[in-house]
């Protein structure tokens, strides 16, 4: 009975399938009608039928087949359901077109992604089923499991990519900023995709599927991908390296991509924190490497090329430009700001590492360009002085804007330090006071070029008038043949001070009065500390009148320089001709039990006064001799130690240079 009962529920079995297999030809037809109608769940449901019908027969010959069923039996099930096989592909590539084109699918028809989606979960149940069924009795049908999930997946994935990869629509030969354009349409799109995702796509995708961060990954892995194929070297063919351009359009892109410009936008609420960086460690820093290795080598180039320009421009006796403010200036510090900001600026955008590497460049390639200019500078000295005549007319002017210039950089320098050098300036430790000391001896190189400019224009005047300066305080300076040294001294100084040096920068103009100040008085006492003067002073009526010379001539030039300066009255600059007023005092000093004292009082004045600069003095008086000169100055000097500072002290420094 047991076996009579299964042999009637196989016949039962087969009478009901037996219906199904034969309208296999009419479900076919309905099925292709129905998929022309975008009606896929019908048409699903009918390919299901036949499947069904199908996998019955089949199950039924492996169950007999150790007995005897006959391939051609398979065979001919096979070529009786070739119809089944034509609608499955046909309706697997109608889902993946949908699948494919999610993004417009989600937008204008997301019932008919859900449809797709619904299917591949259907075939999924059916995979699953025949998985089971195939543990137990060791049967599958041929093309199960379908794995039309994974398919899924795989199209998902792939239009990913090609959307990323799609929007190149330009190289580097047909823009200059192609990636530039590439990458921001990369994020634009990225951005108003994950807003259909978040909003759309998350309702029409089954929540097992965790579509939003399953779109995340294949984002950021599409487009990691791709990046790496740009910035690998490896994949580039040779000379082919990345622009400057390109590597900032990179390394920006990279550190805005989880801003609140693309996946951190608030609207989007994506968990960004299990993603790993757009560009490893080692790749970012190789890219980074090419910007700087990049901006190294132009500034290498460009450095010595716009002093070359600057240079030709001085011998070409080019006039030299005012600026708003009437100071005389090139265009050579402005352009080498321009283009130092513009670097700092584009490496802070990139990173504060960057910034930094870039900025220890740049202050070393600062330094490199301070010595080129300086030695320029001094080689243009040079050749004038050797012949004043080739360049008469621009030398002046152009040492004028040349220390305008170098007076500029130590300004921007400053800035620099403030804008760029994250450093805290109020940590006083080691590393940052090296950080401060660097920029503060920086400076300082650039304040000395500017007074080496005005030592040059020092140099000039001091050649005009060198015939009148040799003579202060000989027998050509005084007597009844006196010629007028110290007038000629001043107009020849004022003839400058009202035409070049107008335009020369105040800070810069008030050296430049302090050290003409200082190189005059050093001119008078080259001669009066000199052992070979030729005065000698035979009565007190000359010694008086060659005292009351030098305090006429003291209070002259004090008067000519404090015009000259333009300071208020509070803020005016101190000049020293006094010393030479205080030395006509001993000059002058009758009672010589009481030029002791005198002495002692012009010691005390000027804390550098020798020995022998007190005996030469004593002995321009005439009425000593060598011994009693050497006395006085010795009792005058008692118990007054000598230092090697002040005013004086400065001035016979002067006066050792003094050819």
């Amino acid at each position: 009975m047991h076996q009579w009962n299964d042999v009637y529920q196989q016949l039962s079995l087969a009478q009901a399938n037996l219906d199904y297999i034969i309208k296999t030809p009419e479900n076919v037809k309905k099925a292709d009608e129905l998929m022309g109608q975008e009606k896929l769940l019908q048409a699903h449901q009918l390919i299901m039928e036949i499947e069904n019908s199908r996998n019955y027969l089949l199950f039924e010959l492996h169950k007999v087949q150790e007995k005897d069923s006959q391939p051609d039996d398979i065979q001919l099930i096979t070529n009786y359901f070739a119809d089944y096989e034509r609608l499955v592909a046909h309706l697997r590539q109608l889902i993946a077109v949908r699948i494919s084109r999610w993004y417009d699918c989600a937008i204008s028809a997301p019932e008919k992604l859900v449809t797709g989606l619904r299917i591949i979960e259907r075939e999924e149940q059916v995979d699953r089923f025949w998985m089971d069924k195939r543990e137990l009795t060791g049967f599958s049908p041929p093309d199960r499991p379908r794995q039309w999930k994974k398919l899924c997946f795989e199209l998902l994935r792939k239009s990913v990519k090609d959307r990323i990869e799609g929007n190149q629509l330009e190289t580097r030969e047909e823009h200059k900023y192609w990636l530039t354009r590439h990458l921001e349409m990369c994020r634009q799109i990225i951005l108003r995709d994950f807003r259909v995702i978040t909003k759309t796509c998350l309702r029409c995708f089954p929540k097992q599927y965790d579509i939003v961060n399953r779109f995340l990954d294949y984002y950021h892995n599409c487009l990691k991908e791709h990046l790496i194929e740009i910035c690998d070297p490896k994949r580039r063919t040779e000379g082919d390296t990345l622009t400057t351009a390109e590597v900032y359009t990179i390394v920006t892109f990279v550190r805005d991509y989880q801003g609140a410009e693309c996946l951190g936008h608030p609207e989007l609420k994506l968990d960004l924190s299990q993603l790993s960086p757009l560009l490893e460690k080692d790749m970012l820093a190789a890219v980074t490497d090419v910007f700087i290795n990049e901006r190294k080598q132009k500034f290498s180039e460009w450095i010595p090329n716009i002093i070359s320009s600057e240079v030709k421009d001085w011998y070409a006796l080019k006039e030299v430009e005012l600026t708003s403010e009437h100071y005389y200036a090139t265009t050579m510090p402005r352009m080498l700001i321009n283009m130092i900001i513009e670097t700092l600026d584009m490496s802070k955008q990139m990173s504060d590492e960057t910034c930094q590497l870039i900025l220890g460049m740049i202050l070393q390639k600062i330094n490199e360009f301070h010595d080129l200019y300086v030695n320029e500078i001094n080689n243009y000295s040079k050749r004038y002085f050797a012949d004043r005549q080739s360049f008469k007319e621009n030398f002046t002017k152009q040492m004028v804007a040349n220390a305008n210039n170098c007076e500029s950089i130590p300004n921007f320098v400053l800035i620099v330090r403030k804008k760029y050098d994250r450093d805290d300036l109020d940590d006083l430790s080691r590393s940052s006071q090296q950080q401060l000391d660097r920029y503060e001896s920086m400076g300082k190189k650039f304040e000395r070029a500017a007074e080496y400019c005005c030592n040059k224009i020092l140099e000039e005047i001091e050649m005009d008038t060198v015939k009148f300066l040799k003579l202060l305080f000989t027998r050509d300076w005084f007597g009844p043949t006196a010629k007028q040294c110290c007038g000629t001294i001043i107009e020849t100084s004022r003839d400058y001070w009202s035409s070049e040096l107008t335009h020369l920068k105040k800070p810069l103009l008030a050296y430049t009065f302090y050290t003409w100040h200082k190189r005059i008085i050093a001119h008078y006492l080259r001669n009066l500390f000199s052992r070979n003067t030729s005065i000698k002073f035979a009565t007190p009526t000359e010694r008086r009148t060659c005292a009351d010379q030098l305090r006429r001539e003291s209070s002259q030039l004090d008067k000519e320089f404090q015009s000259w300066d333009g300071t208020s009255a509070e803020n005016a600059t101190e000049y020293h001709f006094n010393i030479l007023s205080n030395i006509a005092d001993v000059l002058e000093q009758t009672d010589l039990d009481s030029i002791v004292l005198e002495i002692a009082t012009l010691a005390k004045k000027y804390p550098s006064l020798n020995m022998d600069q007190v005996t030469q003095v004593l002995l321009l008086r005439g009425d000593l001799t060598k011994q009693e000169a050497k006395d006085k100055a010795d009792a005058a000097l008692a118990n007054m130690p000598r230092v090697n500072q002040g005013i004086l002290f400065e001035i016979m420094e002067i006066v050792n240079q003094i050819n």
